[in-house]
């Protein structure tokens, strides 16, 4: 059976612009409110259908926010990272960690503990919130 192409859409291609415009983590509902601003007719169901497509694919990154509710951010699916999150205003930095890939290396080596992935998130406030 021959491999589906993943076709950019236009509700994918205008969430994926939405999500690489902020840089921060955005919940669906979020997202929807400003695709109506912008003009876009686009269904709050359509916008979850294609995050979790996003998802799948490790376009995107999902994360509960404090009320438990999921958000989402852009990833370069290029390199493994992790983020740094503004607990102020909500920024978000990638952060290549070398240690941490130490440690989980360490966990098969030592341990015999195969990951199957992990992720990292590191609160504080940014430079400009300081």
């Amino acid at each position: 059976m021959a491999a589906r192409a993943h076709y950019v859409t236009r509700p994918r291609g205008s969430i994926a612009s939405v999500l690489a415009r902020e840089q921060r983590f955005l919940s669906a509902s979020q997202i929807h409110r400003k695709l109506r601003r912008a003009g876009e007719r686009v269904a709050l169901s359509t916008v979850y259908r294609t995050l979790d497509h996003l998802r799948a694919k490790g376009d995107v990154t999902a994360r509960p926010d404090a009320d438990g509710e999921a958000t989402y951010l852009l990833c370069e699916p290029v390199r493994h990272h992790h983020h740094a999150i503004c607990t102020r205003c909500g920024c978000v930095e990638d952060v290549d960690c070398e240690a941490m890939e130490r440690f989980a290396e360490s966990l098969r080596s030592l341990h015999g503990f195969e990951l199957d992935g992990h992720a990292v998130e590191f609160s504080g406030r940014c430079r400009s919130c300081r």
